[in-house]
């Protein structure tokens, strides 16, 4: 079904965003997922306050301790018989319409008197189909011992709320095992449900996905360009991620989730949209990243986008990357301008940790700037030379003689003295050749004269300079200096032009009547007293 979409990377994704928002702290023992709980004192709470009889009870409760919770509610005397039956529906009533959060109950003794109900406190709020709102509030009584309890008002409501629960129309119509409570107080027929919605929120997602690529496709091909199709077809997983998203909250709103388990997957379907936002820029990113490789390469500047490109490339990548983590971290409630105003404060500490990063990172733009060398130009940087195999943000890839792969720090190399080889526009020929001391001033200039004559046939020479000149008399040779440029910059070429040329050097010598000096030493030495030494050629 999802040809292009891996199912490895779909879910990955549900993974990570579930991983994410399982792993966000909670407010309190109800708060809602995903919201982090502010980080103050802890606080005295009297044991005669809203907050503790609400704690109590849900701890009771939670035991299935159903008489103790019946206490904290107080029942009306016809209804006396059903307390516990009645605490046992309030239970459910709160854990499937309710987000209760402890800490924004009162601790005092005397509840909060600042909301204008001093007869008692509103721990929550519970919206009908019909969009009333029925207030649900705690009293306090005299006792002993003295308390807070549900007010009878709300207790008479709650036979109303529980009827409503889930779906009426439903639960009339399912046997009484698929009505109970599973895990995360989702009921059995929720749960099976949820089994039955993943697929074909699945299935939707295809379907919406092809439809809305389909006619977007109609509209790319009546184009010129084939930009919007190459597009089009690339963004055909994130398309399906999205619809997913885009499906999932009216689909998982059928349900009628508690709001705990309703907020988690309200969660998740916006982190699945955010995931196909951002896979969908990191695949515009590669497709703009090749469409500027080859019209590179059309107009002959390939090297230089294989050295500029991937390193823009990966420079927007790593900029996505932190966009969408400080997004993610948005979206699961944690305070991002909170964490930057930290960053800012602990910058000093961040730049000292991450100085060399930073370093190498301004060193790769520095390179990248003065265009030092391209992929496949042949570098000696200080003591490195070999092939620039790959320029990335960190470090530069060097393939050496040896074929062994350098890489060197960015921060590093920029410090460097650089020889780029790949920038030559012509190749020098220069040698030494080394005559006998026997040859005649004559020879030496016909020799001279011969070498540079051949020089200047040579097809590919560089006219403006050719220099042969005798330069120095060593102790066994008479020594021409060659010095000539070849308009050619590959190397292999241009060996093949030496080594054509030294055979020529080699034939014009012999031809001239000369010969190669090789290191020689004249030793004299006396046989007699009173004669002349004798030469000994060693």
């Amino acid at each position: 079904m999802f040809r292009t979409l891996r199912m490895s990377r779909w879910w990955g994704a549900l993974a990570l965003v579930a991983l994410a928002a399982a792993a966000s702290p909670a407010q309190g023992q109800f708060g809602q997922l995903g919201k982090p709980a502010p980080d103050t004192a802890p606080e005295v709470v009297s044991p005669a306050s809203p907050r503790a009889a609400m704690q109590a009870f849900l701890e009771r409760a939670n035991a299935n301790d159903w008489e103790g919770a019946a206490e904290y509610l107080s029942v009306p005397a016809a209804e006396r018989d059903r307390a516990q039956a009645l605490a046992r529906r309030l239970k459910s009533v709160l854990d499937q319409r309710v987000a209760v959060d402890l800490q924004q109950l009162s601790p005092l003794i005397s509840g909060d008197t600042l909301d204008g109900d001093l007869a008692g406190d509103r721990v929550a709020v519970i919206t009908r189909r019909d969009g009333h709102e029925d207030p649900v509030r705690v009293v306090r009584v005299s006792g002993p011992p003295m308390r807070w309890v549900f007010s009878s008002a709300t207790v008479l409501q709650v036979d109303t709320w529980f009827d409503a629960l889930g779906a009426p129309w439903i639960r009339e119509r399912l046997p009484k095992s698929l009505l109970g409570e599973g895990p995360f107080n989702v009921y059995w027929w929720q749960w099976i449900g949820l089994g039955v919605a993943l697929p074909v929120l699945v299935l939707l997602a295809w379907v919406f996905g092809a439809l809305l690529r389909s006619l977007m496709g109609r509209v790319a091909r009546s184009t010129v360009t084939d930009w919007d199709d190459i597009l089009l077809e690339n963004l055909r997983g994130p398309f399906r991620l999205w619809a997913a998203a885009l499906a999932a909250t009216p689909l998982f709103a059928l349900l009628q989730l508690n709001p705990r388990v309703d907020g988690f997957l309200e969660d998740l379907s916006r982190g699945l949209w955010l995931i196909a936002l951002f896979w969908g820029l990191l695949r515009l990113i590669r497709i703009v990243q090749t469409r500027l490789q080859n019209a590179a390469w059309e107009t002959g500047q390939g090297a230089q986008a294989r050295t500029l490109v991937p390193l823009l490339g990966n420079f927007l990548r790593v900029t996505l990357a932190i966009i969408a983590l400080l997004v993610a971290l948005a979206q699961f409630g944690y305070p991002v301008g909170t964490l930057l105003a930290g960053l800012g404060i602990g910058g000093i500490a961040v730049a000292l940790a991450a100085q060399k990063t930073v370093e190498h990172l301004f060193g790769s733009v520095s390179l990248a700037a003065d265009k030092a060398f391209r992929v496949g130009d042949w570098v000696r940087a200080g003591t490195t030379e070999g092939e620039v195999q790959r320029i990335g943000l960190r470090s530069t890839s060097f393939r050496t003689i040896d074929r062994t792969v350098v890489r060197v720090p960015n921060g590093r190399l920029a410090d460097e003295r650089i020889e780029t080889f790949g920038e030559r526009d012509r190749i020098l020929l220069r040698t030494d050749l080394d005559v006998t001391f026997d040859t005649s001033p004559e020879q030496l200039t016909q020799i001279r004269d011969a070498l540079e004559a051949a020089l200047r046939a040579h097809p590919q020479i560089w006219e403006e300079t050719v220099r042969v000149n005798i330069v120095a008399f060593t102790d066994s040779a008479i020594r021409f200096n060659v010095v000539s440029w070849f308009q050619t910059t590959d190397w292999n070429e241009f060996l093949r032009i030496r080594h054509d040329m030294l055979l020529q050097f080699v034939q014009i010598i012999r031809d001239k009547g000369s010969s190669f000096a090789f290191p020689s030493r004249t030793v004299y030495h006396v046989t007699q007293p009173g004669q002349p030494p004798a030469p000994v050629d060693g």
